[in-house]
């Protein structure tokens, strides 16, 4: 995930924010993370064909 940075203690605040808590905040942090990896890598194979 080189370039994408992700607030994880602001993400986290917003999250409990919202009523999550405990694990579901981290999934929901996990999620994330993960939509932010496949966009990436999504953008990167767009570029090179």
């Amino acid at each position: 995930m080189a370039g994408l940075t992700l607030d994880t203690a602001g993400a986290l605040a917003a999250a409990r924010d919202l009523g999550a808590a405990g694990w579901v905040a981290a999934e929901l942090l996990l999620a994330v993370r993960i939509g932010m990896a496949e966009g990436s890598a999504a953008r990167r194979e767009g570029e090179t064909i």
